[in-house]
């Protein structure tokens, strides 16, 4: 899927990508639930010397998470809470981003 989108979209609706796309987010900024954000296939390179998608080059966005592993945030946040929200769902988004680690909500 070749498009900006805001990060809160993809932790809202994660389960509607694919498990092999990879989410890139824009370098250098802030992450916010507004962040802009693109879900991408990681292996659409033009060459192998590439590290990224040509897509992600053009606007400025580095490798975050695989989908896999975004969807996987998500299910385990909702696990946590039954009614978890777009702020949950980006708390624990960061604390996985940050730590390489499930966010636990009770601790």
């Amino acid at each position: 899927m070749d498009g900006i989108i805001k990060l809160s979209d993809v932790l809202l609706h994660s389960e509607k990508f694919e498990w092999s796309d990879a989410l890139f987010l824009i370098k250098d900024e802030k992450l916010t639930l507004d962040s802009k954000c693109a879900v991408l296939d990681p292996d659409d390179v033009e060459d192998d010397a590439d590290e990224d998608p040509k897509y992600a080059k053009e606007n400025n966005l580095k490798y975050a998470l695989t989908m896999q592993d975004t969807q996987s945030i998500a299910e385990n946040a909702k696990e946590q809470k039954s009614d978890c929200t777009v702020e949950d769902l980006f708390k624990a988004f960061l604390y996985y981003y940050n730590n390489d680690a499930f966010i636990d909500f009770y601790s």
